[in-house]
């Protein structure tokens, strides 16, 4: 007596493929939640960068003010500087304020302006520790900064002691800026924030160099 054969599947394999489409299935939708979970996680922004970039902001607001007071009252070599320095400046200040805004930071925060100095930590370099050490002595003030009076005694100088007093402040200004930004470079943590820091390094150095001799050209006539 013969046993009828045991029925098989018209479409063998078929189970197992199910099973695969199944896991390839979610597999996918896998990646798409953690996908969507990185992107709705907004990464936090180093202090260091968002404050480098409203304390340059104010930095560079009176650079440009001081500047804009040697149009048409100096030599023309003097008034190329200060053509240089609003042009470089206000571009430099219309990307970080960019910044700023994409990254949701407010431009402008309540508090001593360079906090985020006195603050940072992990600070390896001797340099930016001894920066670090001058702005907590100072209360978190930007160092550089003209005072009022300095600004009203440019304001109202004429001929060579306008240029004398607008090259003694701006010495200062590009004097204090520099080590600002080698913090920024060296503890921050957006490429962008350290190439700008890096460019404004260059640029002023080479500017600190031209006023430090024109500034021995007009003491000495």
């Amino acid at each position: 007596m013969q046993h009828p054969k045991s029925q098989q599947s018209p479409y063998p394999g078929k189970r197992a493929l199910i099973l695969v489409v199944l896991a390839l299935c979610a597999l996918v939708a896998g990646f798409f939640v953690f996908q969507q979970s990185t992107q709705d996680k907004k990464p936090a922004i180093d202090p260091i960068d968002s404050g480098f970039a409203r304390s340059m902001l104010l930095h560079h607001a009176q650079a440009i003010q001081m500047s804009m007071m040697m149009r048409d009252a100096a030599s023309p070599e003097i008034q190329a500087l200060a053509q240089s320095i609003i042009m470089k400046q206000t571009r430099e200040m219309g990307v970080m304020e960019g910044w700023l805004t994409a990254w949701n930071e407010p431009v402008m925060l309540d508090g001593p302006p360079m906090a985020w100095v006195e603050n940072a930590t992990n600070v390896r370099h001797l340099d930016d520790q001894l920066y670090q050490a001058q702005c907590k002595a100072d209360g978190g003030a930007m160092a550089g900064v003209a005072t009022p009076e300095q600004l009203e005694e440019l304001k109202n100088a004429t001929g060579t002691e306008k240029e004398i007093i607008f090259l003694e402040l701006m010495l200062a200004h590009h004097r204090a800026a520099i080590p600002m930004a080698w913090f920024a470079n060296r503890n921050g943590g957006a490429s962008l924030v350290k190439a700008l820091a890096s460019s404004m390094i260059r640029e002023q150095g080479m500017e600190i160099g031209w006023i430090q001799l024109k500034l021995q050209q007009l003491k000495k006539s």
